[in-house]
């Protein structure tokens, strides 16, 4: 079901990419440029460069969920924030259009925890403890537990 929604939502994205509850605990780190930041995925740095964004992109953060979607935010030199994601597994390759989806309106919304809107409304809601999305014409929000936080 995540599939065909993020596939969905990149191929409705593409060119307008412009600016459950758990009481398991999952690991934490903290998300801030480090004397080491690690770069986001190649894939994220190669669509930002196709855009015409920012390709300075750094992870600040990342989750993968039960269900093995993985979600990085990632920041650039001025700032601004980046939504990439995949669904497929921990080891599925992260292919843009197919299983990726790449926003660029995100905000922080606390400590570890960001929003990304999509063109068409949908609304992405990562922190430490889950994955939300919040579909604009009013079905019912999918959430999916995060087990890893990077």
């Amino acid at each position: 079901m995540t599939g065909g929604f993020v596939l969905g939502e990149r191929h409705r994205n593409q060119v307008a990419t412009t600016p459950g509850d758990t009481t398991t605990t999952p690991q934490s780190s903290e998300s801030s440029w480090a004397a080491d930041p690690k770069s986001c995925p190649s894939e994220a740095i190669d669509f930002a460069i196709k855009e015409k964004l920012p390709s300075d992109l750094k992870q600040i953060f990342k989750v993968v969920t039960v269900n093995g979607t993985t979600v990085w935010i990632c920041e650039d030199g001025a700032g601004s924030l980046y939504y990439q994601s995949k669904t497929g597994g921990v080891d599925a390759p992260l292919v843009q259009g197919e299983n990726g989806l790449f926003l660029t309106r995100v905000v922080r919304d606390g400590d570890n925890a960001y929003e990304a809107t999509a063109a068409n409304g949908n609304t992405f809601m990562v922190n430490t403890r889950r994955l939300e999305v919040r579909f604009a014409d009013g079905r019912t929000p999918q959430i999916n537990t995060v087990e890893t936080v990077e």
